[in-house]
């Protein structure tokens, strides 16, 4: 007999039989996957453990820096390619411990650098443009390692600071901290301040300014409690501590205090010079000043003449290596309660060999 549905090819049992045969296959892939991610995790468990280990720790401390170390410091903190390449140098040459590790206060940074100054001073590799490159990439570390300490409040100024009041007409007065206790800081003040009818008012905003250790300026707002006159002669201010600090950082170069007999002469600007003419021109009349502090970008002086602000002005530094008479404009003038004026003064034309003897001062290194 003719079947037209035909015989079929398997039975109900060998169909189920089948069936549980894949289960099982699936099964026995489901846990050799979850056998191999429970080993992945375990074996990544053991290498993160091992990394945050002192061990680890350690040995990444005492290793010599690599270039990839210094690339995620330039990464971190926005440094160039020429900063990275001088940074990348001075570690070769020091063979420094990484330095991921190795620079964590402006001391270290300061020892390291001044170390490779020294030997590449001996070996003779610098040129004026390296040197300047060197000295924009110490004064910018300076700058990263003292971000890293910022000062919140001023509960974290030390006793012995110097701080400044600033006057409502932009004049700056030094106080001494001489005590920083939980709910106020006192400062050593001039008798003429104490004594005198413009001293800050009690609980108005007053404004004042200190450095810290690190290099770093802030600015801050704070109202002064009370006047004290002690047993010892001496007058003090009582201030309320504050949290409304702004830090300066907008500096590009490292700045020295110091008092230093300087001369200077008034520049005129040629606008529109002939054909090798100069574009500036000096006057004849030379001043002497006072020089207060000095960076490679600019520089203060005190003296009696009652000069305007923003005209232009040759500065010279005598008995310091500097032949250059620098060219700067004076951003802004204030009086001193000496009675002197105090010049502002950035410098607009200084050539790299001037820039880098300016630093070399400021550093206290030696060429």
């Amino acid at each position: 007999m003719f079947f037209l549905l035909g015989s079929g090819s398997g039975s109900p049992l060998e169909a189920r039989v089948a069936h549980r045969g894949d289960i099982a296959i699936i099964i026995i892939l489901l846990i050799a996957i979850t056998a191999v991610l429970g080993i992945a995790f375990f074996i990544w468990l053991r290498f993160k453990n091992y990394y945050k280990s002192e061990e680890y720790l350690e040995k990444e401390r005492s290793r010599k820096t690599k270039l990839k170390d210094i690339q995620k410091l330039a990464k971190d903190n926005n440094l160039s390619q020429t900063e990275i390449n001088t940074l990348w140098e001075i570690c070769c040459i020091t063979e420094t411990n990484n330095i991921l590790y190795s620079i964590k206060s402006n001391n270290e940074v300061n020892e390291l650098f001044h170390t490779a100054y020294d030997i590449m001073i001996q070996q003779k590799l610098f040129t004026d443009e390296k040197l300047n490159n060197f000295f924009t990439t110490l004064f910018k570390l300076e700058l990263i390692v003292a971000q890293t300490k910022k000062v919140l409040s001023t509960r974290q100024i030390p006793e012995g600071s110097v701080i400044f009041y600033i006057s409502n007409e932009g004049e700056q007065y030094p106080f001494t901290v001489t005590l920083n206790q939980k709910d106020f800081f006192t400062a050593e003040i001039p008798e003429f301040i104490y004594k005198s009818p413009r001293r800050p008012e009690l609980l108005t905003r007053s404004r004042f300014t200190f450095k810290t250790s690190d290099g770093l300026s802030y600015n801050l707002i704070s109202r002064i409690i009370r006047y004290n006159e002690g047993n010892d002669g001496k007058f003090y201010m009582v201030i309320s501590h504050s949290e409304q600090l702004e830090c300066q950082s907008q500096r590009h170069f490292k700045r020295e205090f110091f008092e230093k007999e300087c001369t200077f002469k008034a520049v005129k600007v040629n606008e529109n010079p002939a054909k090798g003419e100069e574009t500036y021109s000096f006057s004849e009349k030379e001043y002497s000043g006072k020089m207060s502090n000095i960076s490679a970008g600019g520089c203060c002086i005190q003296t009696d003449l009652p000069i305007k602000e923003k005209q232009y002005i040759g500065v010279k530094l005598p008995d310091s290596g500097i032949d250059e008479t620098i060219i700067g404009i004076i951003r802004r003038t204030r009086r001193l309660p000496t009675g002197k004026l105090a010049l502002h003064i950035q410098f607009v034309q200084i050539s790299l060999a001037t820039k880098n003897r300016i630093n070399v001062l400021v550093y206290k290194y030696e060429l």
